[in-house]
């Protein structure tokens, strides 16, 4: 009576009670052993999601940590192709102190007659505003670039030309002197896309090379220091822009303040955490199923308990309570576990990767994404702990005691069922409302419950697939089927613990060798070997004789070549009008664009009609169909685009399909030719050689054309394709890393599953032993089992892979799908090592048990 009335009788038996937590301690002090998978998978779930989090937040803290130094000012104002007039310098200059810098590509020659493509920055006594220049070599050097005919540069260009420090470098028609190795600049995120080692000097020196001339491809920007600290006020901010743009409309100076110092970096960061974050939730709940399997497990176990706790009086509550408090507090300790590895994520990416990194991550304490982390934990214990442990607790004394010797199933408890899917509603709400793109997420996540149906329907056929055909030869496949077709199998267990994460490792793997494939395929047949910038209209002849002396079948193209900035569409500013993410690079800086009669090579006219040879009417311009589409434009509307300080109104007359992998010269815009052809402006030349063609012959060609024309700049195309090809690679290994780890979470999902249905198995082996089997048939049957559900599993895996990366390369990446035969074996490879490794660790263990304990029922 005494252990009825302690259970049944003291007020403080209710929901929250003092009891149900004295009882749920000393339960956990007894031992818990068998949920060390629950606290496992909780921790790497939120770890994952906490982790992707740190490093975004950490990323966005440093853009507006560093904001002045990045861009160089508190404020920036960028144009291209001529420098501001005396009213647009008289009014930056009312703004405050104001630094002046040139930025552009140039041929850099070495003494030797060596020539590498190099970025040249030329700034003036003011720069820099903010931060300092760092001078590798030698230590202690100072400014030295603002002496005349100085230079620095970075050190990977006197490796390519064989020089040292002190040597001289002909940059245009200067001969310069290298007064040191060039370190981090502290603007460097404002300035573009470098296909070429940095080069920093004064503007005198800019000067005497030659290279500033009428419709030369310079960027010139103006950094504005604000007195008395007026930056650091936002509306300043504002104020300062909007004066500006008020009273130079025409000006075409691209604005930005440290507020947002690095726009284009900072979009690209948010859609590659957008991907990640689907990782991050797929292994959350990945986790959730393996809290799933643990809890179902450790409640089996508790069973008698529960049933003695029931026969003594014990309501349901009272259990439930019991046994939430215990998941609680496991998945809390989980949760710490969790946000603490998340938390150091981004010290860590600091540690390993700190030369890869565009800029240092703030290595401070992130809450809010740690905060969501953590509800995203506590929502999955919820969502996969509710419904079991309702069910356990409703469940009468007497059924609870037979449960061990029969197969009878337990009642649904409809209420907790409910609970668990509002928790299952509520973390995907969470996931949504903390996404900056919030329709893709909700699009991720359903692609994500779709997936997690699809897998356990397909182990949910597998597993009656064996029931049906479990009488085979020889044993030990019949023990494999009879074990697969088993109420207590694990074919649904191994194929959503194994099939996300492997599924996601194949489908990179296949769209980043057809990514591969394309360009190599391209390059090989398509492309040119060489651009060339700034070539002279009245001196295109001779640079084309200057070629073809060298290589008479050398094929060559030109065109006019303009920078502008879209400014207005269909009379909207380009900030307020509404474009899809994807188009949003197209009218957040200048673009190149050009002038033609006649349809540009690699491309075709989709829609509408191209003009006469002899227009001469207002201005029209042709645009890339699949771009214009995403900037909410079609035949007929207007465009206005800023071109050397001059607003340009044009019709749009036509959409052309362009194929922009063969690397021909194309433009997203190009206007009729009575619009442009009195600016001035240069040429873009293209060098095609025949295949076959010796690197001598190539790089005569290059040394003749950069000794007669030194202010034209050469731009291999493979140097650009390995670029492009390295920084793909990186960002594949990336994307593979957090497939990786979900594959890690599956596993650990996979372990708690067979720990799960460990008892039952080793009873089985017992009774197998008894009736003859062999330790051999017993083993054989065990690897057979995992043998076969791995692979199945695989196969699945590398079918839904293959259709996804279909998908994405036919209508996302508009390439030509090309399947990988050695991704596929490597999954199956992958698939079969980590199930046969889980295989003969389980049948180790039930092998190495004795029988009689089993057969005795203690």
């Amino acid at each position: 009576m005494t252990a009825h009335t302690a259970i049944t009788d003291p007020p403080s038996a209710t929901p929250g009670s003092s009891l149900a937590m004295t009882i749920a301690l000393r339960e956990l002090r007894a031992g818990a052993g068998g949920l060390v998978v629950f606290v496992l998978c909780i921790a790497l779930g939120v770890a994952a999601v906490a982790a992707i989090g740190s490093l975004a937040a950490a990323f966005d803290k440093a853009l507006a940590n560093q904001g002045r130094v990045l861009i160089g000012g508190d404020l920036s104002f960028e144009v291209v192709h001529r420098q501001a007039t005396k009213e647009e310098s008289a009014a930056l200059y009312d703004l405050g102190q104001v630094s002046q810098s040139a930025s552009f590509r140039a041929m850099a020659r070495g003494e030797d007659g060596k020539s590498a493509l190099v970025e040249v920055k030329a700034v003036d006594e003011a720069y820099p505003l903010y931060g300092e220049v760092n001078v590798i070599e030698p230590l202690g050097l100072g400014p030295a670039w603002r002496e005349d005919g100085t230079v620095l540069v970075q050190p990977i260009l006197l490796e390519r030309l064989g020089l040292e420090i002190g040597d001289t470098l002909k940059i245009g028609e200067a001969t310069t002197k290298i007064g040191g190795t060039l370190g981090q600049q502290p603007d460097r995120l404002a300035d573009r896309l470098s296909y070429g080692p940095k080069v920093l000097m004064s503007r005198d020196t800019l000067d005497k090379t030659g290279l500033v001339q009428p419709g030369s491809l310079i960027r010139w920007i103006y950094r504005v220091k604000m007195p008395n600290d007026a930056g650091t006020d936002r509306d300043n901010l504002t104020d300062a822009r909007k004066a500006m743009e008020t009273a130079f409309p025409q000006s075409g100076f691209a604005i930005r303040d440290w507020t947002d110092p690095a726009p284009s970096l900072r979009r690209d960061a948010q859609r590659f955490t957008q991907f990640i974050n689907f990782v991050g939730l797929t292994a959350l709940l990945l986790g959730g199923i393996g809290v799933g399997n643990a809890i179902q497990s450790y409640m089996a176990k508790k069973r008698d308990i529960i049933a003695t706790f029931k026969c003594l009086g014990a309501t349901s509550r009272l259990v439930l309570n019991v046994y939430m408090i215990q998941a609680t507090m496991l998945a809390g300790i989980g949760i710490v576990i969790g946000l603490a590895i998340g938390a150091l994520a981004p010290l860590a990416v600091a540690t390993l990767y700190e030369d890869a990194l565009p800029l240092p991550l703030a290595i401070e304490p992130h809450p809010a994404p740690l905060i969501v982390a953590a509800l995203a934990g506590l929502l999955t214990m919820v969502l996969f702990v509710l419904w079991p442990l309702g069910r356990a607790s409703l469940v009468s004394p007497a059924r609870l005691m037979r449960s061990g010797l029969t197969d009878e199933r337990e009642r649904s408890a409809t209420p907790f069922a409910i609970g668990s899917a509002v928790a299952g509603l509520a973390l995907f709400v969470l996931a949504i409302a903390a996404s900056e793109e919030r329709l893709v997420t909700a699009a991720i996540s359903l692609g994500i419950l779709v997936a997690f149906g699809l897998l356990l329907g397909f182990g949910a056929l597998v597993q009656r697939y064996a029931a049906r055909h479990r009488r085979t030869k020889p044993p030990a496949v019949a023990l494999a089927w009879a074990s697969i077709g088993a109420p207590g199998s694990l074919a649904r267990a191994i194929a959503v613990s194994l099939g996300l994460g492997l599924g996601l490792l194949i489908a990179v793997a296949l769209i980043h060798g057809s990514l591969l494939t394309e360009i190599e395929s391209h390059v090989e047949v398509d492309a040119p070997a060489y651009y060339f910038l700034d070539v002279e209209p009245d001196s295109l002849a001779a640079f084309q004789k200057t070629a073809k002396t060298v290589e008479p079948d050398a094929k060559m193209d030109n065109a006019p070549m303009l920078r502008g900035r879209i400014v207005e569409l269909k009379g909207v500013p380009v900030d307020k009008a509404e474009v899809s993410p994807d188009t949003r690079w197209v009218v957040s800086g200048d673009r190149g664009l050009t002038y033609t009669d006649s349809v540009p090579g690699s491309s075709e006219v989709e829609e509408g009609e191209w003009w006469s040879e002899d227009y001469d009417g207002p201005p029209l311009v042709s645009f890339d169909g699949e771009l214009a589409r995403g900037l909410g434009l079609k035949l007929g509307d207007m465009v206005t685009v800023n071109i050397l300080g001059r607003n340009v109104e044009a019709k749009i007359a036509s959409m052309r399909k362009i194929d922009w992998e063969s690397l021909a010269i194309n433009f997203v815009m190009v206007f009729s030719p009575s619009t442009l052809q009195g600016a001035p402006h240069r040429l873009v030349t293209t060098l095609e050689l025949p295949k076959g063609t010796p690197p001598e012959t190539e790089a005569e060609i290059v040394q003749s054309l950069a000794e007669r024309f030194p202010l034209v700049t050469a731009i291999k195309i493979s140097d650009i394709v390995d670029a492009a090809r390295a920084m793909l690679s990186k960002l594949m290994a990336a994307i593979s890393a957090t497939a990786g780890f979900t594959l890690l979470i599956g596993a650990a999902v996979l372990a708690g599953a067979v720990s799960a249905g460990q008892q039952r198995r080793t009873y089985l082996a017992v009774l197998y032993k008894t009736l003859g089997a062999t330790r051999r048939q017993i083993l054989g049957a065990e690897l057979i089992e995992f043998g076969l559900l791995g692979f199945a599993t695989a196969l699945l895996a590398v079918i839904i892979a293959t259709v996804t990366a279909w998908a994405l390369c036919t209508f996302a990446f508009d390439i030509t799908f090309v399947f990988d035969p050695w991704a596929a074996i490597m999954t199956i490879a992958i698939a079969l090592t980590l199930v046969l490794s889980v295989a003969a660790i389980t049948t180790w263990r039930v092998l190495s048990v004795k029988a009689a304990p089993y057969l005795r029922a203690e």
